[in-house]
């Protein structure tokens, strides 16, 4: 049974690199609406991919270099051109720079992740998953295209450098899990994530950002929450990635 399925999660896995460069191809041509719809899809073949690797017992470090490799392109090269095509190109350079900083963090979130974590997710992320940094930018674009038709230049800036640092942060962030057993703090986190996933399915244009936004924002004050209890070290980690 599991060699009868082991070709699914590569399957994913292409299907992540081949709409992310579709987005890119698509930004070539200055159809940027389309480009962010293109990394959504792509990062959410990029979810499936792993999920099912493990639920078919197919989790091999090919298949984890290779997604990494396909989260570099779709997460990280094609929002890094969207938010160029978009309005960064007017500070020349600067733009240039800032876009490529972004891509950058990116890529040194994936190698830090490979290397400290080994692909273990079960105690949370240390940074912000190239995926959602990557699916706020397209998120955001969708956004103020249906709200602010012209949104200030200031505003892509401050969000490219916000998620920049975010990813190569010590902060933590724990993926969402639905679970209705136990506390009834579970329970209403669980409710509370299926309302959001419903929401960005109905209504994905209005609803992505504002809900990554609140996600990235709970993390940040969880972590400070956990540093605060003494539950987790910001030395600790710091040593453990400077060791890397």
């Amino acid at each position: 049974m599991t060699d009868k399925f082991q070709f699914i999660p590569s399957l994913f896995t292409s299907l992540n690199f081949f709409f992310g460069f579709f987005s890119i191809a698509k930004t070539v041509e200055g159809n940027l609406h389309a480009a962010a719809w293109f990394i959504i899809l792509a990062i959410l073949c990029d979810g499936l991919d792993g999920k099912l690797a493990r639920w078919t017992h197919n989790e091999t470090p090919f298949g984890f270099e290779l997604d990494s490799l396909g989260d570099l392109v779709s997460s990280g090269l094609a929002p890094a051109l969207l938010l160029y095509a978009g309005g960064l190109y007017h500070f020349h350079f600067l733009g240039f720079v800032i876009c490529f900083l972004y891509l950058f963090a990116g890529g040194y979130r994936l190698a830090r992740f490979n290397v400290l974590q080994a692909g273990d997710r079960s105690k949370g992320y240390v940074g912000l998953p190239i995926p959602i940094a990557g699916m706020t930018v397209s998120a955001f674009w969708l956004f103020k295209s249906s709200f602010f038709q012209n949104v200030a230049y200031g505003w892509w800036i401050f969000l490219i450098l916000f998620l920049t640092f975010l990813m190569v942060s010590l902060i933590q962030y724990d993926w969402p899990k639905l679970l209705f057993h136990g506390s009834w703090k579970n329970k209403i986190q669980s409710g509370g994530l299926l309302i959001a996933l419903g929401m960005m399915v109905l209504f994905p244009r209005h609803s992505l950002f504002p809900l990554f936004l609140l996600y990235i924002f709970l993390g940040i004050g969880n972590w400070f929450k956990k540093v605060l209890r003494g539950e987790t070290s910001f030395i600790e980690i710091f040593l453990r990635t400077a060791k890397q």
